[in-house]
């Protein structure tokens, strides 16, 4: 049995709480046991303890090199006999974990273009620890590779293992209608949703502008464009929604616990992240229902919808206006884009597949030799 201990700094549930989720769901337990560490009151710990994964609340935060965070952390690890560490923007995991002898690993989920090598000597010592504080490195796009080998880690120690989720259930008529009237949805209707949390690098605004042209450019086409998501901006989001004039057509969901709802309803999927972003779960579960998907070309979006989904220049609302245009103007183009949404989700985007090649990690990790040094 091989001991691991997940440590995540979220005290939401994004995108990189869901993925250890997503993970943990299909960890062969036989071979596998884990615990996960994380902050005290985290939204996440009750998902967690509902999926009857152990846990332990943190009491100090860490994302940051602390010391009090890595004897906290330290103590975990010698009280369970961990073997390894897997630290999601957990520093202070990744230090506790080599003080205890352990293995170590570290996920990077986001990119940032900016994050090229330095000089100094306080990026010297950052870039000595991003390539001694972990022994194997997951990137969860290229681009994240990219970054962390910008931060001081050599290509060897990185393997892309692109995020996974479970496909999206299918959902009952009566239930889908029960949907349309909360939100006020009338038949016939075509929704037009972006699901993420509501925070400048998901780019919201270029959402609202487009569906502003699409407005003009189709006067005659019931849309509707949904807001899925809660967060710092929804106040201003609000008041921009109806500077613009859209009022009756846009609404915000707030924070919805199940998605596949969502999903189901919409007739596209659309990603305007402008920052951060390598392979989004909301695209994966979208693909999952054989949604369409139109995003920004940031990141690890264009790879992710090769085949699947229509790409545009970051920020760009014209453009986005353009494809989102394309697609409600052409059934053929729509259905085509919905077969190859599905096979790329059966291909390369589900969570079987995600853990299937973190395990092989895992292994390598707890093996006599390590391969990657």
């Amino acid at each position: 049995m091989i001991r691991v201990l997940q440590v995540i700094s979220d005290t939401n549930i994004g995108g990189a709480g869901i993925q250890l989720c997503n993970l943990l769901r299909h960890l062969n337990r036989e071979r596998f046991a884990c615990v996960v560490a994380l902050p005290k009151g985290a939204e996440l710990t009750e998902r967690l303890v509902a999926m009857g994964v152990e846990t332990v609340a943190l009491a100090h935060p860490c994302d940051r090199l602390l010391a009090e965070s890595v004897r906290e952390i330290k103590a975990i690890i010698r009280s369970r006999g961990i073997d390894i560490v897997h630290a999601n923007a957990a520093v202070s995991a990744r230090m506790a974990g080599k003080l205890c002898g352990c293995r170590v690993i570290h996920t990077r989920h986001c990119y940032f273009p900016s994050e090229a090598p330095r000089g100094g000597a306080r990026q010297l010592l950052e870039r000595m620890g991003n390539r001694w504080l972990s022994d194997l490195a997951i990137a969860t796009a290229p681009s994240a590779a990219e970054n962390l080998m910008a931060l001081g880690l050599p290509r060897r120690s990185i393997r892309v293992i692109l995020n996974g989720s479970d496909p999206v259930r299918e959902i009952h008529a009566e239930e889908l209608a029960n949907l349309r009237r909360r939100y006020g949805i009338r038949e016939g209707e075509r929704c037009i949703g972006i699901c993420a949390r509501l925070e400048a690098c998901k780019g919201h605004r270029t959402f609202l502008d487009a569906a502003a042209r699409l407005k003009k450019s189709l006067p005659h086409e019931p849309l509707r464009f949904l807001i899925v998501g809660e967060g710092s901006l929804r106040q201003s989001l609000e008041a921009y929604a109806d500077w613009l004039g859209l009022r009756d057509a846009v609404i915000f969901t707030g924070f919805v616990q199940d998605m596949a709802q969502i999903y189901r309803l919409l007739r596209i999927n659309v990603n305007c992240s402008c920052g951060t972003e390598t392979s989004c779960l909301a695209i994966s579960e979208g693909m999952s229902a054989a949604l369409p998907t139109v995003a920004s070309d940031y990141g690890g979006n264009r790879g992710m919808i090769e085949g699947g989904g229509l790409s545009y220049p970051v920020g760009d609302a014209k453009a986005l206006a353009e494809r989102l245009e394309e697609i409600l103007t052409n059934s053929a183009l729509e259905a085509e884009l919905r077969r190859l949404a599905l096979e790329s989700y059966r291909c390369r985007f589900t969570a079987e597949r995600m853990t299937r090649e973190t395990e092989e990690l895992y292994d390598l990790l707890a093996g006599d030799g390590h391969p990657y040094k």
